[in-house]
């Protein structure tokens, strides 16, 4: 603002305070304007401020919101791994018993199968055994009957021969006698003689009773 000063007595002084009251008056309105501008320049910087201030601790407020929500989201996930390692766990536990309880059958099964296959085998055995047994006692009956039956056929003919001896009988006549006596003919039959068949009642009784006195096994 710039002031002009003149000298006194001139009536121009009177219009140059006048001038100079304006101007006062008008600087000073507009100091009064600039300081209230001010005013309200500060107000609303403050204002911004405060509200910078506030935005930043909301943000910072947001901000820690987010970090707690990812770490209550990275513990909720921690959380359910956890939970679900814990399921796989138990169900391949429970797996592995039952594989193993499973395996304890099947090798119980396993030993009662050999068990019944060797009773099996056993009976088999036994059975086999006493099969043997038998056969071998009945090749033994059976050969002592064929030596009491080889005993009796060798007394047999011991005796036959014995008597033919004695009564002076044909080869053809003991043959006679012994098919007779085998067939159950023997009282339809005769001996030969030098007059044909004889056909008496004692035709054999010489023959019969010298067997029999030598302990033939079929007496008459």
């Amino acid at each position: 603002m710039a002031f002009s000063v003149f000298a006194g007595g001139d009536d121009r002084d009177q219009a140059y305070y006048e001038n100079l009251d304006e101007e006062l008056a008008a600087f000073e309105a507009q100091l009064a304007e600039d300081l209230a501008n001010q005013a309200a320049l500060e107000a609303f910087q403050q204002k911004l401020a405060d509200e910078k201030a506030a935005a930043a601790k909301s943000n910072a407020a947001y901000q820690s919101k987010l970090e707690n929500d990812a770490k209550v989201a990275a513990l909720m996930e921690e959380l359910a791994l956890e939970q679900e390692i814990a399921a796989f766990e138990a169900q391949l536990k429970a797996e592995l018993a039952a594989q193993e309880m499973m395996a304890e059958i099947i090798a119980e099964e396993e030993r009662a199968k050999r068990l019944a296959e060797f009773q099996a085998k056993l009976e088999a055995e036994k059975a086999a055994a006493a099969a043997a047994t038998a056969a071998y006692q009945a090749k033994v009956a059976a050969e002592k009957a064929a030596a009491a039956e080889l005993a009796a056929f060798k007394a047999e003919l011991a005796a036959h021969e014995e008597c033919k001896a004695a009564l002076a009988l044909s080869d053809s006549n003991i043959a006679l006698f012994k098919s007779a006596l085998a067939d159950g003919t023997l009282f339809s039959v005769g001996p030969q003689i030098a007059a044909g068949t004889e056909f008496t009642a004692n035709r054999w009784d010489d023959y019969a009773s010298c067997i029999g006195a030598l302990n033939y096994k079929n007496p008459f």
